[in-house]
């Protein structure tokens, strides 16, 4: 069934999904008919490039636990596209390893996933639950549709409306991860007509992972070697009044980076990300811990040393992360953070607590609090600043409403996050009828 532009219609075209495992993989089938199979939009895109094609995609809750789902699209070629959402907010720098082929025939186009179970965190135990929901997106007609049929009372929520999946017998990996390289790399220049270097410098390092069980995961890196990490896309910084913001891409950092998503962050705008990794420019070392501690509680951590560039005071700056989350009832959540990041001639420090509480099926408050401390040189030269926001959310078929109230103080400032401005308050209010001719 539908649900957009409208809840509870049938979906334009027939879909049929089958699905079966083995203890090591998970494996769906989508036929998606089409009786105009001529108008199919498919494109051979880069990943995560897919939403403006026709898709299928499997929204799956591993922990099923409510908090967080993966999400695997898949257009009629077969190309793939994936994210995590977790918090509010999805996240498509993620990239797990799996597995898909698609097929366009003149009756429409046909779809074989295989997800393996090493790629993803899931419960141990036997057997073991997952929540799923199956989607697909007929370009030519602009409808969405899923099973189960979401209700029009809860709106676009997909993690409180999943169908359970049970799964025995299946076999649990104990994770482990050696990645190391070897880089040489060799300066030259020409001086007076001819070309002068330096020696050949090789250079070591080594990125690691170990599952210390199913659910927890511990991550380090020495000298870590990106050169394997994609360009950023160009963006142009023309009088703008703060710094561009560019994806995490790097392997170390991508792991549970969906942790660090927090309440009222999704409606904020202003302070973007708490924990942003990309200002750990280039870790020397690094350890990260991410994942369930039991069945409600969560940690992410990440202590690195920063290299600075030559002729800086000192060799390393100090970055440390501390995120805690407690699950609550349905997709609700409260937690907090301890940011730090150690320079030669101060520090910045910001530390407070946020959540999310589903108050009925369509209405959703959360929040956030947050103060720092900044100090550079000299104690008489430490400002101490604050954030909170409070964000009510209301969605169904026919309503939507929303009110934020926030402040930013002039002093507050993050040297581990994203923040776009501070010295600003702030009141919005929202309200939308949403009229289906």
């Amino acid at each position: 069934m539908t649900y957009h532009p409208d809840y509870g219609k049938p979906l334009g075209e027939e879909t049929t999904v089958w699905f079966a495992y083995d203890a090591e993989s998970l494996f769906f089938a989508f036929r998606c008919l089409d009786s105009r199979s001529d108008r199919i939009k498919a494109s051979v895109s880069a990943r995560d490039k897919i939403r403006p094609d026709d898709w299928v995609c499997i929204n799956l809750d591993t922990f099923n636990d409510q908090q967080s789902l993966y999400a695997f699209y898949v257009n009629p070629l077969g190309i793939q596209g994936d994210s995590r959402f977790e918090g509010g907010s999805e996240d498509y720098t993620i990239d797990v390893v799996w597995y898909s082929a698609g097929r366009i025939d003149p009756a429409g186009y046909s779809i074989e996933i295989r997800i393996p179970f090493k790629s993803v965190r899931l419960s141990d135990g036997d057997p073991v639950t997952m929540g799923v929901i199956f989607e697909r997106m007929i370009n030519r007609l602009s409808q969405s549709g899923t099973t189960p049929a979401l209700d029009p009372r809860h709106g676009e929520n997909f993690l409180t409306q999943t169908r359970p999946l049970v799964l025995a017998g299946i076999r649990h990996y104990r994770l482990v991860e050696f990645l190391p390289s070897l880089t040489l790399a060799r300066n030259r220049a020409s001086e007076a007509g001819r070309l002068t270097g330096d020696p050949l410098k090789p250079e070591l390092g080594l990125t690691a992972k170990v599952g210390l069980t199913s659910r927890l995961v511990l991550d380090a890196a020495v000298n870590p070697d990106f050169s394997q990490v994609e360009a950023d896309a160009g963006q142009v910084d023309f009088n703008q009044r703060y710094a561009l913001f560019y994806d995490e891409t790097r392997p170390f950092f991508l792991e549970g980076l969906e942790k660090f998503n927090f309440g009222a962050g999704e409606s904020d705008g202003i302070l973007g990300e708490v924990v942003h990794t990309r200002t750990i420019v280039d870790p020397a070392f690094g350890l990260k811990l991410n994942g369930n501690l039991g069945r409600r509680d969560m940690i992410a951590s990440i202590f690195a040393l920063d290299a600075l560039p030559d002729g800086a005071a000192r060799d390393y700056d100090g970055a440390g992360v501390l995120r805690y989350k407690r699950a609550l009832a349905h997709d609700g959540f409260v937690g907090g953070f301890v940011t730090d990041r150690e320079r030669a001639d101060g520090f910045n420090r910001v530390a407070g607590i946020d959540g999310q509480i589903r108050l009925a099926p369509p209405s959703l408050l959360s929040f956030y609090a947050f103060g720092s401390v900044t100090r550079d040189g000299s104690p008489a030269d430490t400002r101490e600043g604050h954030a909170a926001a409070v964000n009510y959310s209301y969605t169904t078929r026919d309503w939507m409403v929303g009110l934020l109230a926030q402040d930013i103080g002039r002093s507050f400032e993050t040297e581990t996050g994203y923040l776009t401005r501070n010295g600003l308050t702030r009141l919005k209010a929202g309200v939308g009828r949403i009229f289906y001719p």
